[in-house]
């Protein structure tokens, strides 16, 4: 566990993964069960530099009839302690490695906080139950992948019985085409 100093000791969030039903930890090469749905991480069909990806363990079908990409079955949530972006630059400041899983949450269309707190989801699968962190990107990947689903904002807490308790709003990762069991899922994201 990282060690902070100064103002940074008294801003990182203690977290409880359950609150948004997701796992204290994530066992590899097994199936867990998140949000009613069966799913293992296991290593990426991607290579050794992506590390570990999220397959499903259950076909999930997305109709056709299905217009906008935003109505897709839900999979689960994008979950960790939420932190205003000001105190998110103090962490990165005594530990930059914590980047690697920030999700800007004010970002997305629909968010009617846009442009006032800029918050951040400290999304490590590690630090905090975070099954949404071990998807990766189909940015720059040879033979390229089709993503199979996307990150979305909902304004709202979680359906019950998840996050009813604090959450203003929140972001889910919904399917976007039908997903096979087997399939690693895959959505569209620059990363660094």
């Amino acid at each position: 566990m990282c060690q902070f100093t100064g103002k940074c000791a008294n801003i990182i969030q203690s977290w409880n993964p359950a609150v948004l039903g997701l796992l204290d930890s994530l066992p590899y090469d097994e199936e867990v069960v998140v949000w009613g749905r069966r799913w293992i991480v296991k290593s990426s069909t991607l290579g050794e530099r992506h590390g570990y990806g999220v397959y499903a363990c259950e076909d999930i079908i997305v109709e056709d009839s299905t217009s906008c990409r935003r109505e897709g079955p839900t999979l689960f949530p994008y979950g960790g302690p939420i932190y205003k972006r000001r105190h998110w630059n103090m962490i990165l400041t005594q530990h930059p490695e914590w980047k690697t899983f920030a999700f800007e949450m004010d970002t997305f269309v629909g968010s009617t906080r846009r442009h006032s707190d800029r918050r951040v989801i400290d999304g490590d699968p590690i630090r905090s139950g975070n099954i949404a962190g071990f998807i990766n990107s189909t940015v720059g990947t040879w033979p390229k992948r089709r993503a199979n689903c996307e990150w979305v904002f909902v304004e709202g807490p979680p359906p019950a019985p998840y996050g009813q308790t604090y959450h203003e709003d929140h972001c889910l990762v919904i399917a976007t085409r039908t997903i096979r069991s087997g399939d690693e899922l895959f959505t569209h994201y620059e990363w660094s």
